[in-house]
């Protein structure tokens, strides 16, 4: 059984394919190489001289491969064949399984995913760590934060865990954690249905723990290799503590969020990232919240970069008569990032 098992895991998982596919640049070079990838205005190949590299997609004028790949559109629209050259520069051919070919403008193309690609090859994310000290005050702030994000054609997953943990002396050590899971499954015209999980905890707000689960319908606004903005609406429930109550309390609330994303491929390499959601307590009249984020991110060298974050959480009517409306804060830290 386990040997049958591994003859089955081990052609996706180890053994590599022949480096056979073909990018044509915008100076005429022709690189032969593996395609692994495009995302984010950013190809991803792999070569025998120099291993695995990224190009700007910008300077690809052609590219071809007798292997198959799921072809996103800016539109939305989505093609599974394979790739070859195009008749004019700028242009390449998708053939799908009777060998009917579709061509595309290079330029429209936003995303490219191998259909048979091994799990981990489908895998990216990144760790970043802060440490922040006033020495006037006593006053340390801990941070950590990991980003987690697994894609196959049909659907994404994305786990996003931070972490804040403030101490001054003659204070008590203020905690804040948060862990969220959302789940995408795509559509034609960049429409989407979702899933979304969320565990966290604020000592600034008297939050003992809040669950959440729900899920909706959204569409991505904007799909470009260099923007992306997305909103969605949905329903959710959820189960909350306050640090004054004996008990949980449950809530039915409407959901809504706008994320929005921009991204430069020149060195350094910049993503900016921002997102709100919104949620409407439907037990509750007049009960809302707002979850706000924002991030900056700079390359210093490869993998390894710079962030800037900042979040606010607001509760227009926390039930615990001690809790602060919101909390808000700013930290920096270093960051790897892997894919």
């Amino acid at each position: 059984m386990l040997v049958a098992c591994a003859a089955i895991l081990l052609p996706s998982t180890m053994l590599a394919r022949p480096k056979t596919d073909v990018v044509v640049l915008d100076n005429g070079d022709r690189m032969t190489c593996e395609i692994k990838k495009l995302q984010r205005g950013k190809l991803t190949v792999k070569t025998d001289a120099f291993g695995t590299v990224s190009v700007k997609w910008s300077r690809v004028t052609g590219l071809s491969s007798d292997y198959w790949y799921q072809v996103e559109l800016q539109s939305g629209a989505r093609y599974i064949g394979h790739i070859a050259l195009g008749n004019e520069s700028g242009q390449v051919e998708i053939r799908d399984i009777d060998d009917e070919g579709r061509a595309v403008d290079i330029p429209r193309i936003v995303e490219i995913i191998p259909v048979e690609a091994s799990f981990w090859s489908r895998i990216k994310g990144s760790v970043d760590a802060g440490f922040d000290f006033t020495q006037a005050s006593a006053a340390t702030t801990w941070s950590s934060s990991a980003e987690l994000d697994y894609r196959v054609p049909r659907f994404e997953i994305n786990l996003d865990f931070s972490s804040n943990i403030q101490s001054q002396e003659g204070a008590e050590t203020v905690n804040r954690q948060s862990l969220q899971a959302f789940y995408s499954r795509y559509y034609q015209g960049r429409w989407y249905a979702a899933a979304l999980g969320q565990a966290e905890k604020s000592q600034n707000q008297g939050l003992d723990f809040r669950g959440l689960f729900g899920g909706g319908v959204g569409r991505r606004l904007v799909q470009t290799n260099r923007s992306r903005l997305r909103v969605l609406s949905g329903a959710a429930f959820s189960r909350e503590k306050f640090e004054d109550r004996s008990e949980y309390e449950s809530n039915a609330e409407l959901v809504g969020v706008l994320a929005a994303e921009t991204f430069r491929f020149d060195s350094p390499e910049l993503d900016l990232s921002a997102g709100t959601a919104v949620y409407v307590n439907l037990k509750t009249a007049g009960r809302y919240r707002i979850q706000a984020t924002g991030k900056a991110r700079i390359e210093i060298v490869k993998n390894l970069y710079w962030s800037f974050s900042i979040y606010e959480s607001y509760d227009s009517n926390p039930p615990s008569e001690t809790s602060r409306h919101n909390d808000f804060g700013m930290t920096t830290s270093l960051g790897w990032s892997f894919n």
